[in-house]
C-alpha cells in the first residue's frame, strides 16, 4: 500500500477525506490526526470525515443486495469527491468490499485507499508466524458474506481450513450509537460463542476485526475469546495497520517533524444525536482531542447524497 508521502509528497498541502458507514472510521481519523500532528511537517493538512451512513435506521447491510448497496455508495463517493480531496481513505471494510462494484471505481477522480489490503497483510503475518493458529474473522454481513479477506489469504497460500468467519449483524449499529452501551458485552459474547461453537478450536486463535466499529470494543472480543478458548487470544485490528501504512516515512530521521496541527471536519447525511456524539467523542478524545471536538461540532448535511 502506498503511503501519504508516495501519493501526495509532491503537494505542498494535503486534503484527505475519510469515509465509513457510521462513526467507526473516526478512530482511524483520530489516529491519523495524532500521527500527522507529530510528523506532518510544515504542510497545511485538512482531514474531512464523511459519514456515509445512508439513512436513519437503515445501513448498507440492510439494503437488499450488492447492486443496491453499490449504487448508494456511488452517490456517497461523489459527495466525498465534492470536498476536493487529494486522497480518499475508505476506513470501512463493508464499503471497501463494495467499492469495486461502483462506477466511481472505474475512473476515480482522486486516489482511493481501502482498508482490506492492510487487514490481509496483518492477518497473513499472524498466520505465517504461528503455523498452528486459526484466524476467526468478525465483521458485518456484507463483509463476511463477500469472503474477500479469506479469498485473498487463500491466494497467498494459506489453508482455508485455518480461516473461519462470523457475521455479527447489528453489532456495528449498536456500537455506532454508544460504544459504552451495556448491551455490548452480551452481543460480543454471543457472536464469539456462535463463531466457535462446535469447532473444537483450541488456542492459539487470532480474532481479526474486519469492521472498524469493532475496534471500540477490542477488549470485549479479547475477553470473550479468553473465556471460550481458556487462553489469551490475539485480537488483530487492521485500523492501526492502515494508519501505519499511510504515515510510513513521516517523522523519520532527517524528515519533517511537527508542524501546524491538521484541521478536522466531520460531515454526516444522517442526524447524530448529542448523546451519540458524546459517547463516541469520549473514546476519541484521548487519541485526538481535535477529532473529538470536530465530532461534537459536526455539520449535518441531509442533502449530502
Amino acid at each position: 500500500m502506498k503511503s501519504l508521502l508516495d501519493l501526495l509528497g509532491e503537494k505542498r498541502d494535503w486534503r484527505i477525506a475519510l469515509t465509513d458507514s457510521g462513526l467507526g472510521g473516526l478512530s482511524i481519523c483520530a489516529g491519523l490526526e495524532a500521527r500527522l500532528r507529530l510528523a506532518g511537517g510544515p504542510r497545511k493538512i485538512d482531514l474531512v470525515y464523511v459519514n456515509a451512513w445512508p439513512e436513519a435506521g437503515r445501513g448498507y447491510n440492510d439494503l437488499p443486495d450488492t447492486a443496491a448497496r453499490a449504487a448508494v455508495l456511488d452517490r456517497a463517493l461523489a459527495a466525498v469527491a465534492g470536498y476536493r480531496p487529494d486522497l480518499v481513505v475508505i476506513a470501512c471494510n463493508t464499503l471497501s468490499v463494495l467499492y469495486g462494484s461502483t462506477a466511481f471505481a472505474g475512473s476515480p477522480a482522486v486516489p482511493v485507499a481501502g482498508i482490506i489490503d492492510r487487514g490481509v497483510d496483518l492477518f497473513a503475518g499472524a498466520l505465517r508466524d504461528n503455523a498452528a493458529a486459526t484466524l476467526v474473522l468478525f465483521g458485518t454481513r456484507t463483509t463476511i458474506e463477500s469472503g474477500e479477506h479469506a479469498r485473498r489469504l487463500v491466494l497467498r497460500g494459506f489453508d482455508a481450513r485455518r480461516i473461519r468467519a462470523a457475521a455479527c449483524h447489528g453489532l456495528a449499529g449498536v456500537i455506532d450509537k454508544d460504544p459504552g452501551s451495556p448491551a455490548l458485552p452480551g452481543l460480543v459474547d454471543e457472536c464469539v460463542s456462535r463463531a466457535l461453537a462446535g469447532t473444537g478450536l483450541e488456542a492459539p486463535v487470532f480474532a481479526g476485526l474486519v469492521c472498524t466499529h469493532y475496534a471500540y470494543v477490542y477488549d470485549l472480543f479479547r475477553r470473550a475469546l479468553r473465556r471460550i478458548t481458556g487462553a489469551d487470544a490475539d485480537v488483530l485490528d487492521p485500523g492501526e495497520s492502515l494508519i501505519d501504512a499511510l504515515t510510513a516515512g513521516l517523522g523519520a530521521e532527517g524528515t519533517d517533524g511537527p508542524g501546524p496541527p491538521p484541521s478536522v471536519e466531520v460531515v454526516s447525511k444522517v442526524d447524530l444525536s448529542e448523546a451519540q456524539r458524546r459517547a463516541v467523542a469520549r473514546r476519541l478524545r484521548p487519541i485526538s482531542p481535535r477529532t473529538a471536538r470536530a465530532l461534537m461540532e459536526y455539520a449535518h448535511v441531509p442533502e449530502l447524497f
